[in-house]
């Protein structure tokens, strides 16, 4: 999981600029979010996500399912952050909250790369 800065802010008496990426994402999605609504709680294989957070305060759980590591955050209006696969990654809105959401794939009804670890184990052959 990585958190990082916009790649430009601007501010003028027009209002505000914020630079999210540059990078090519597969999709994009606009998710809204109930205060105390959960989200989240799975991994991917293969897709990476970024999150761009548009309002309220989100606290989000990290677990690196290949070294055990454990990260908790809160995210607030124009934080960005990573997650890459075998992340398991589970959100917890404090507040009603929207952000934006990339993928590095596009998401295939018939071959979902969502996966709960209560479910499917991460196969040593699997880790990078």
């Amino acid at each position: 999981m990585k958190r990082f800065a916009p790649y430009q802010r601007h501010e003028d008496v027009r209002g505000h600029f914020l630079g999210i990426t540059q990078d090519t994402w597969s999709e994009i999605n606009l998710v809204t979010t109930r205060s105390g609504a959960v989200r989240g709680n799975h991994f991917h294989k293969d897709t990476h996500e970024m999150f761009c957070m548009l309002s309220g305060t989100v606290t989000v759980d990290v677990e690196d399912l290949r070294t055990g590591e454990r990260t908790t955050f809160d995210v607030n209006a124009g934080d960005l952050f990573l997650v890459e696969p075998f992340e398991l990654h589970t959100f917890h809105a404090r507040t009603n909250s929207t952000w934006l959401n990339f993928l590095s794939r596009p998401f295939d009804p018939a071959h979902p790369d969502f996966h709960q670890r209560t479910t499917e184990a991460v196969a040593p052959e699997e880790t990078p």
